[in-house]
């Protein structure tokens, strides 16, 4: 076995007498564990279930550690066929295991992500088993144990269903299972759809959560709930109701019509699109008349552009909504309605400049679209600038003001990656380094520049580059110099969000990249 995880399995046993310097080190000597061999994730899982309950306990900042390296492990780029199946010593190892974290989450969706990578039927068949009888609480956890399964080229489907179908009553784990049902079914790895027997129930959930949100539509406030409560019903509700309308197309059911024209009938554009296209399936006029409607809404087209042609409705969408520029606006509306951005899609958007060039690491010209696009947040207007085509993203300072090609350049220059681009705080700097930052603040002072406060250091492809605030000419900015002697001024627009200096140096980047590219 590995000397350093030989080394961290000993230290589980007596992890509450290790200093904390041993407790770190032996954290950092767990990744070894991601490239190790079957027998040292054997001896991994029997070391893990060996504990004690005092032991784990007191170790499981290092247990739920090890579990999720043993997780990367099963993960591992190019593991899409099935493994060699765990024995069924190191299964009973991680059944004791499992039972035992009752108050890990983490550590039981580790043990079920390695089960769901595996894809072997008898590790499947555990999964299932565990997830059924002991599911852990909703976590972010959850989303990479059932990708590993959404990922198999091949899938012993025999082994998950019918007992994944256990669980559907716990309203986090029913909408994965149902959308694994029905990627299953829609791909033809599963005879028919697992959850035929459950249909009537299918059709009653539908229609209870549709009421539910239509409440919330109605009167967010009722019933005294506050914002965060209204946020947690609607992620808990919206995301099942979408799996729901899917499923029963594909079971055919037409007694849950009726439903689904309910949930055709409330704002949320997501589920209007999923409704409109399960009464499309189920042989409905007023599910196509309305998928051909939301073409319109940016942040459903892309997804009604698909569900058209699987119905061969294509034709019947309005020319103008199958653009490029059309399908790019829908791509930044998604975006920025995700979680980690605005968390709703904009009130308004609207196209401001395209063109095609070059675009680092493409290698061929990319089509390149800027958007303006607007959030009425009811106290204010929100706006700026966000790009769709190389990617989307939109910056936190105010872009509004800037001439197209300096937007452009700001998202190349956030875009790039490269060895040999590296950034530095100046407050972190070697000695060496702080020589090289008063050399360039000279050459700032020299060219006129007042009131330096050097920022950030830089390397972009062997030239030292110093970013600072300044003053110039009696304007507050930025000032970027260069060892090859280049100075670009960013004066401080008057704006509630004006650029940071981290946003002014992707301009700086962008634009030398984006000229060598597009000479």
């Amino acid at each position: 076995m590995d000397y350093h995880l030989n080394h961290v399995l000993r230290a589980l046993a007596n992890f509450a007498e290790l200093t904390p310097e041993e407790r770190a080190a032996a954290a950092r000597e767990s990744s070894v564990l991601r490239t190790s061999d079957d027998a040292g994730a054997a001896a991994a899982w029997n070391a893990l279930a060996a504990l004690t309950p005092a032991q784990l306990a007191a170790a499981q900042p290092l247990v739920t550690g090890l579990l999720e390296q043993l997780s990367q492990r099963a993960r591992q780029p190019g593991k899409t066929a099935p493994q060699v199946p765990h024995s069924p010593e190191i299964r009973n190892a991680i059944t004791k295991l499992y039972n035992e974290l009752r108050d890990s989450p983490r550590g039981r969706w580790a043990i079920l992500s390695s089960l769901a990578a595996s894809g072997s039927a008898t590790d499947l068949a555990l999964f299932a088993e565990l997830l059924a009888s002991a599911p852990p609480p909703d976590a972010p956890q959850l989303a990479v144990a059932f990708g590993a399964l959404f990922q198999r080229s091949e899938i012993a489907v025999a082994a998950l269903f019918p007992r994944l179908l256990d669980a559907l009553s716990h309203k986090h784990l029913a909408g994965p299972i149902l959308d694994l049902a029905n990627y299953l079914t829609r791909e033809g790895k599963l005879p028919e759809h697992p959850a035929r027997e459950h249909a009537d129930e299918l059709v009653s959930l539908l229609g209870a959560l549709v009421q539910r949100l239509a409440k919330i539509e109605e009167a967010p406030d009722g019933e005294g709930r506050d914002a965060e409560q209204v946020g947690a019903i609607i992620h808990e509700s919206l995301p099942l109701a979408v799996s729901l309308c899917d499923a029963l197309a594909l079971l055919e059911n037409k007694s849950a019509i009726g439903k689904l024209n309910q949930a055709l009938e409330l704002r949320h554009r997501r589920l209007r699109t999923e409704a409109a296209a399960a009464l499309a399936r189920l042989g409905e006029k007023s599910g196509a008349a309305a998928l051909v409607e939301l073409a319109a809404e940016p942040v459903a087209r892309l997804r009604v552009l698909k569900y058209a042609e699987e119905l061969g409705i294509s034709d019947r969408i309005a020319d103008v909504y199958r653009t490029p520029a059309a399908q790019a606006e829908s791509r930044l509306a998604l975006w920025l309605a995700q979680p980690s951005q605005f968390g709703i899609p904009p009130t308004s958007l609207e196209l401001f400049d395209e063109r095609e060039m070059y675009w680092p690491s493409f290698n061929d010209p990319v089509e390149c679209f800027l958007f303006r696009f607007q959030y009425d947040l009811g106290g204010g207007l929100y706006a700026n600038i966000g790009i769709s085509g190389p990617l989307e993203h939109a910056m936190s300072g105010d872009l509004n003001d800037l001439p197209p090609d300096d937007i452009y350049a700001a998202f190349a220059g956030w875009h790039v990656q490269h060895e040999e681009l590296r950034e530095f705080d100046v407050s972190l700097l070697n000695e060496t380094e702080r020589v090289d930052v008063a050399r360039l603040e000279r050459r700032l002072r020299d060219a006129g520049y007042d009131a330096i406060a050097p920022h950030t250091l830089a390397l972009f492809f062997g030239e030292r580059v110093l970013i600072a605030q300044a003053v110039f000419d009696g304007r507050a900015g930025y000032a970027i110099v260069t060892s090859g002697g280049e100075i670009a001024w960013f004066a401080r627009i008057a704006t509630a969000r004006p650029l940071s200096a981290q946003e002014v140096y992707c301009i700086f980047k962008g634009r030398r990249l984006l000229r060598t590219f597009n000479p």
